[in-house]
């Protein structure tokens, strides 16, 4: 019996037959399909765990920026918000060792939160690597936080084969912190014969101001903003930005007539301004760029003043603009007898460049520096000798002095809001005071003005009569310090409070020291077959010793009332913050 001839017809049935196949493959499919299934669940549940995680780290990292002193504990609140309680926090030591916050056990949380306080740096020129620093958490310098958060994904269909995996994520967060501060500004009572004389010979124009304009500038106080928009609107930029105003030069009758423009200045303020802009606004009036005055960075420089809402003082702003324009010439003051105690006096001022040309006033962050000039001083003074000795060395008795002042500087340390508020703020300054060289000495008075040579000195002729001379010499010194840390609070910065840094050799009176040291050396130019046709009395140069020492208060008001107007001291830095803000904390990279 032949099978195959039965069989052929069902095999070409069974061919032509399809009912049933989409079953017989779906069988097959199912378990794959599941299977592809658990695993987009997973990934999809993975990635969005992730994406939690990165706003959880981005959230934490903000708050721990916003609150640096309690950044830990800002952070245990932030996931606590978030329904996460046990979660193990610790902060990143500056030896790479983790500290964890008491009662966290890392070894069996399942969310951990890793803190490196530390500095970042604004800069397009750095990597983003590089732009984070990081730093104790105790350290004044800080401004920003880096959150690591690590915890374990979850796998609803896989986690019988596949371990949950790691999630690891960063967030680093900064506050953008900024203050406006100057150096050896200073706000005392002037004397307006020799503020007159020092502002007509650096701005080179017939200032005549009364003591009581002067106390009414020193009284009136602008904002930064304000000042910026009026100069602007003086020199016809209303238009530009502020880095072409920055950039322009301004005389310091324009400075003071755009102060006068002020709204809200006091009235007798803005009539001093007005009368000082009319006087010192001449068509030749001495120039001198803004941004030698006011540093600020020029991208940001609106932004960045609107934020500080930095105050100045009208007096401190034109008399540094006085100096700015009187650099690189030789003032010549001729105070005649207007100083009690002083028969005469005659002053050849000379005011070099700080280093790095660095503004007296500046605005921005850690790092910025502010310096006074280097300044020298030559001073003659006349006095009345002791009736004693006058009839054999004369009635008046010349003392020139000459003074050697090195430049005061200051630089932001920090800005911090340890609390995150407004009223925590804190602003650490460094400064150092110049060094002063006080000599009685002969100094040409033209060769005061080259800063990159020393000025030669010779002795001091005291007494030039045609049958003797007297010559002395001297030098008192005020040694250099080195920087010494000023913390201002926001108390200190809405009052405009100074703060000084003396020398460690503080010395009451310069000038006292510089006299009661000097050696006089009597010459008797006349004589007859070797003998003197002069003989002074035994006690002659004791005499003339006591009665130079006696001028040493009245030189000492000279000094100190022209170092006052120049915002400088012998041996002393003066530094003032005029504005801060912590900024906002925000995301960066």
């Amino acid at each position: 019996m032949q099978v195959l001839p039965l069989v052929r017809p069902l095999l070409r049935r069974f061919k032509r037959e399809n009912a049933g196949h989409i079953a017989m493959m779906t069988a097959m499919a199912a378990p794959m399909g599941i299977a592809l299934a658990a695993v987009a669940v997973d990934t999809a549940s993975l990635h969005l765990e992730k994406r939690r995680a990165q706003g959880l780290a981005d959230l934490a990292a903000i708050t721990a920026a916003a609150n640096l002193d309690k950044a830990e504990e800002a952070v245990r609140l932030v996931f606590a918000d978030n329904g996460i309680e046990r979660i193990a926090v610790g902060t990143l030591g500056s030896d790479g060792q983790t500290r964890w916050h008491p009662g966290a056990d890392p070894a069996t949380a399942t969310h951990r939160a890793v803190l490196e306080p530390g500095r970042y740096t604004a800069s397009a020129a750095l990597s983003p690597a590089q732009r984070f620093a990081r730093l104790p958490s105790d350290g004044g310098d800080r401004n920003a936080v880096k959150v690591t958060y690590n915890t374990t994904g979850t796998r609803y269909f896989a986690a019988s084969l596949i371990a949950p995996p790691q999630i690891a994520v960063q967030a680093t967060a900064a506050t953008d912190t900024g203050a406006a501060f100057s150096v050896g500004s200073r706000l005392l009572e002037l004397d307006g014969g020799i503020a007159n004389a020092l502002l007509r010979g650096l701005t080179g124009s017939n200032v005549q101001l009364s003591v009581m304009d002067y106390e009414a500038l020193l009284a009136a106080r602008i904002s930064l903003l304000s000042f910026i928009d009026a100069l602007a609107g003086e020199l016809d930029l209303t238009a530009a930005n502020y880095s072409e105003v920055l950039d322009a030069k301004v005389s310091v009758g324009q400075v003071a007539r755009a102060i006068s423009t002020i709204g809200g200045i006091e009235p007798r303020a803005a009539t001093a301004a007005r009368k000082l802009g009319s006087q010192a606004g001449g068509a030749n009036a001495a120039t001198f760029p803004l941004s030698r005055l006011i540093g600020i960075d020029g991208a940001t420089a609106r932004a960045s003043v609107q934020q500080v809402a930095a105050k100045i003082d009208v007096m401190e702003l034109l008399t540094m603009g006085a100096i700015l324009a009187g650099q690189g010439r030789q003032v010549k003051l001729d105070l005649g007898a207007t100083v009690p105690g002083l028969l005469a006096v005659s002053v050849d001022l000379a005011i070099g460049e700080p280093l790095q040309k660095s503004p007296w006033f500046t605005l921005g962050e850690h790092g910025k520096v502010v310096r006074t000039a280097q300044t020298r001083l030559r001073l003659v003074a006349e006095i009345g000798n002791d009736p004693l000795i006058s009839g054999v060395l004369g009635a008046r008795v010349r003392i020139p002095l000459y003074l050697e002042l090195a430049y005061a500087e200051a630089r932001l340390k920090s800005v911090s809001c340890p609390t995150g508020r407004p009223e925590s703020i804190k602003v650490a300054v460094e400064a150092r005071p110049g060094i002063a060289n006080l000599y009685l000495a002969e100094v040409e008075p033209a060769r005061i003005v080259n800063f990159a040579n020393p000025a030669p000195r010779s002795p001091a002729r005291l007494v030039q009569l045609a049958a003797i001379g007297v010559a002395g010499q001297a030098q008192a010194e005020i040694g250099a310090v080195s920087y010494r840390q000023l913390v201002f609070d926001a108390g200190d910065i809405a009052s405009v409070e100074a703060r000084k840094v003396s020398t460690d050799t503080v010395v009451t009176s310069l000038t006292q020291s510089l006299l009661s040291s000097a050696s006089l050396e009597a010459r008797v130019e006349l004589g007859l077959f070797g003998i003197p046709l002069v003989i002074l009395p035994p006690n002659a140069m004791a005499l003339l010793g006591q009665t130079v020492g006696k001028a040493s208060p009245a030189l000492d008001g000279v000094l100190n009332e022209l170092l006052k107007m120049l915002g400088l001291s012998l041996g002393q830095a003066e530094i003032r913050v005029h504005g801060a803000t912590c900024g906002r904390a925000v995301l960066v990279q």
